[in-house]
Formats: structure tokens, sequence, C-alpha cells
């Protein structure tokens, strides 16, 4: 199983590589920078499990928490938090936060619990949290186009992309997108992406698959 430890702090992530230490069939192949995007690092690394720290400011645990959830689907997430009740947790779970481990758990015992995390055996209500935020919020707005483009742009597609699979224009698009932006209230497609995720939309809802059309693109 391998690990991957996402923090802004060196010592903190030699102290979390140490509670992994002696732990059998788990591997921590390195850290990667939390203050700034990861989400090449770790799909490049292609891991099992991401242990995403509370860090300096929560709301980057958050960020990179949303960003994981996309480059890595399969890999599960723990959050490792000070206060297991802190309000940031909440936001983690939305974010696609798996679980959340208290960072005060003896050495040892982390790599004991993301064992059972990963194996399912620890039981904890934070996919129901991210299918219930789906109910409510400014997305309920979007057309069905809007929202179809909203989760292609969320799994990473590009324009162009997005362009040829709905056989419309790059600009149909960009137009489409400008309405998703407006009724988000986000300034761009990184905003766009974090709102989807942070919404749980990624987790319930899939973009139809486009039925085979021999025509020239057109605006929808």
């Amino acid at each position: 199983m391998l690990v991957v430890i996402v923090t802004d702090n060196g010592f903190a992530a030699e102290a979390i590589r140490r509670s992994f230490r002696g732990a059998s069939g788990m591997h921590v192949v390195g850290y990667v920078d939390g203050r700034k995007s990861c989400a090449a690092a770790v799909s490049e690394a292609r891991p099992d499990v991401v242990i995403v720290d509370e860090m300096t400011w929560s709301s980057s645990a958050v960020a990179r928490i949303s960003e994981i959830r996309s480059a890595a689907p399969s890999a599960k997430i723990v959050a490792l938090s000070s206060q297991p009740g802190a309000p940031w947790v909440s936001e983690a779970a939305r974010a696609g936060a798996h679980a959340a481990v208290a960072k005060t758990v003896q050495p040892g015992t982390l790599a004991l619990l993301v064992r059972e995390i990963c194996a399912g055996t620890i039981h904890h209500a934070f996919d129901g949290q991210r299918a219930a935020a789906t109910s409510a919020g400014a997305h309920a707005n979007l057309t069905p186009r809007e929202l179809e483009i909203l989760l292609r742009v969320a799994g990473g597609a590009s324009n162009a992309h997005i362009a040829r699979e709905l056989w419309v224009t790059q600009q149909t698009v960009k137009f489409h997108l400008s309405n998703v932006y407006r009724k988000l209230h986000v300034a761009n497609r990184t905003e766009a992406a974090h709102y989807a995720h942070v919404h749980g939309l990624t987790d319930v809802l899939t973009p139809p698959t486009p039925a085979e059309n021999t025509s020239v693109p057109h605006a929808a």
C-alpha cells in the first residue's frame, strides 16, 4: 500500500512518516508541499492513501483535498486534525476526505487506523455529508448543459476536449462556463471545480456519455 503525505512542514512530514515505520505492507513514497497545488505530484505517485495534514492554514488542506480527489480518485484521503471536531473537518469531508484522524494518536496507531479505513472496517458519515450537499446550493440554478460542462471541468477536461465530447464549439463551451461562473459566484474553472468537489457533485452525478455523432461541431 503506497502512502503519500501532504503537509507544509518538513518536521510534520517526518513525524507522520515515522508513524508508518515498521507497518507491514505500507510504504511511504514521499511527501508533497501542501502550500501549492499538488495534483500532478500525487497523480504521478499513484498512491493508495494520501495523508493530508491540517497544516498552518486549514483552508490550504481543504484545497489540497479537493485537488487530490480529482487527481487520484481511487485513493483514500485521510485528514489529520489537531482537533477532531474542528469545523474544517466537515469542509474536508465535503471536499473529498474519507476520514479524519486526530494528530494526538500514539505513534504507530496512525498506520493501524489508516489500514482499517482502507479496509472499510471503520465507519464514518462523510459519504452521507457529501451526498446531502448536492440537495441545495447555487448549482440548483444550473441548466443540464451547464451542469454537464461543470462536471467535465471538475474532471480536468479542457475546453477543447469538452467541445469535442459534446459536439459544440469551444466558444459555446466558454459561453456556458461564463454562466456557470456567474451562477456559482466563482471566478474561474479552478474555483468551479473546487465547488463541484466540495458540494459532492462529482460523487453522485456523472455526465452522460454523448451519443455518436458524425456531424461537424455546432453551437448548442
